[in-house]
């Protein structure tokens, strides 16, 4: 048990009186240590001793993550355990009780990435189509639309066109000023993260839905060339939380789940497109990515289809006829 590793007594009033750590997260460092110590018991066939604590090499303890590893555990059980050796070896360096600290550069294990789950080609459809329905907010039940009303319906369903026709940002949406899109060529230019331009295509649909919203409005502006495209009702800037605020009302109005979100539509935009065969540098050139491992992480395929993929691309793979 922990009780029997070297100077625990010390660590344990350590993180009792200085860490002020709760009674459950000690015992869960006592825990690993005894682990730790039992994997090291089996690989040397010796305890973990004084003497012996100098002999720990960084080796032994990625052997200890190995282990975990190879048992199934969950990566935030991995972290915990190398955070526990950790501060042990922290606080035995500290109290000059060794010479080095075998743990200083053992890495810890990375959290695995969840990719939030793209709504389906039919609920995003539904959620573009309901955007150009205009909310009924009179408890009689009497459809009065006002100017305001009517523009602000035939913007917003505007803004969830690009948003999931182009893959923009909500940032980047509110960001565009109206000498930045070029119907003509059906293509927007859209400043990204970092500073950085970038073109993308605009889809038929989200060009007839800016036309008929910018023909709404009463008269052009005098100098387009800084005038945003999308604005509110004073004629300022649209707001990002304008368009969180719109997806929750229409999500909530079509039932769907809490992950449907305005990034949720950048990501099915990616994830349909891909799915459809489309080439994934093109899709990161459009969501602007400077990696081609982040638009891996927006864009997840099932394992049948990448057999498929398989199957048909790689000659080793191709049944003979």
């Amino acid at each position: 048990m922990a009780e029997a590793l070297p100077y625990i007594d010390q660590f344990t009033h350590y993180l009792t009186d200085q860490r002020r750590l709760s009674p459950n997260t000690i015992v869960a460092y006592l825990r690993d240590l005894d682990q730790f110590s039992q994997t090291w018991t089996e690989r040397m066939g010796d305890p973990l001793t004084k003497e012996t604590l100098n002999d720990v090499a960084p080796e032994d303890l990625r052997a200890f993550l190995g282990k975990g590893m190879r048992l199934g555990l969950a990566r935030s059980t991995l972290q915990r355990r190398i955070a526990s050796v950790r501060a042990w070896y922290r606080f035995l360096e500290r109290e000059e009780l060794i010479r080095m600290n075998p743990a200083a550069v053992v890495a810890t294990p990375k959290s695995a990435q969840r990719l939030p789950r793209a709504p389906s080609e039919e609920k995003t459809a539904l959620m573009v189509e309901r955007a150009a329905v205009v909310p009924n907010r009179n408890p009689t039940g009497d459809q009065k639309i006002s100017p305001w009303q009517k523009q602000r319906t035939l913007r917003d369903a505007a803004v969830l066109e690009m948003l999931y026709g182009s893959g923009l940002r909500v940032g980047e949406v509110c960001g565009i000023n109206r000498l930045d899109l070029d119907i003509t060529r059906k293509e927007v230019r859209v400043l990204g993260k970092g500073g950085k331009e970038r073109i993308v295509p605009i889809t038929d649909l989200a060009i007839e839905a800016i036309q008929r919203y910018l023909a709404q409005q009463k008269s052009p502006p005098a100098s387009p060339e800084d005038q945003p495209l999308f604005r509110g009702q004073r004629g300022q800037r649209l707001n990002p939380r304008e368009i969180q605020r719109l997806v929750k009302r229409i999500r909530g109005e079509l039932g769907l789940s809490e992950n449907v979100t305005p990034h949720a539509l950048r990501h099915a935009f990616a994830t349909h497109l891909l799915q459809a065969g489309a080439d994934l540098r093109a899709i990161q050139e459009m969501l602007g990515h400077a990696s081609l491992s982040t638009t891996q992480r927006y864009t997840h395929l099932d394992m049948a289809r990448l057999a498929r993929v398989y199957d048909d691309a790689h000659p080793r793979a191709r049944r003979r006829t």
